[in-house]
């Protein structure tokens, strides 16, 4: 009867000794190794890959935010300057001016504030406040004897804002300090001329 020959007979000689030299194991071990290092690049490709499509999906989060917030930042301003040209129908009305016209115009007024003031958009306040470059545009520059350099002394073009950003700067009248000296000094010049 002959005996069934197993595994470790085929790789063992008669003499008790690895037939294959220890060439097997040597490339085993080396594919071994090589597999893991394939699989470890392969690993970290897919990683990258996966952190760029996070990263592609929060830019484009951004950009639809950010193109959100200009067109609506265009459309606020836009009714700001209804705003604007309703406020100055009201100042300019002619006082032969029917009540009920003037009431109309007032509430189309007082509707779009609300529309604005829901949308989170605030005016600046600015009559008496210090200058900050940030929030005003300066028009004119008011000399005065009274009021210190710098501070705010009529309002122009009311200024608004949505949040913390600028949508329109207000326009301003700044105050310009002279010393009374200097302006009896200023008047005297233009009396002698």
């Amino acid at each position: 009867m002959k005996k069934k020959e197993t595994p470790e007979d085929t790789a063992v000689g008669a003499d008790g000794q690895d037939s294959n030299d220890g060439v097997d194991k040597d490339e085993s071990i080396e594919d071994t190794v090589d597999l893991s290092q394939e699989i470890d690049h392969y690993k970290s490709i897919a990683q990258r890959a996966q952190a760029d499509l996070v990263n592609y999906r929060n830019r484009a989060i951004q950009e639809l935010e950010e193109s959100k917030r200009t067109v609506q930042f265009g459309l606020l301003s836009r009714f700001i300057s209804v705003v604007d040209d309703l406020e100055r129908a009201m100042e300019n009305l002619p006082e032969e001016s029917q009540n009920e016209w003037s009431e109309g115009i007032a509430l189309v007024l007082r509707n779009l504030e609300k529309i604005l003031e829901l949308e989170g958009v605030v005016q600046i306040e600015s009559l008496g406040k210090p200058f900050d470059p940030k929030e005003h545009e300066a028009l004119l520059y008011e000399e005065n004897t009274e009021i210190e350099d710098g501070q705010i002394v009529s309002v122009i073009q009311q200024g608004y804002r949505l949040n913390e950003r600028i949508i329109r700067p207000a326009r301003v009248t700044v105050s310009k300090f002279i010393e009374k000296e200097s302006q009896e000094d200023d008047l005297r010049k233009q009396e002698d001329k």
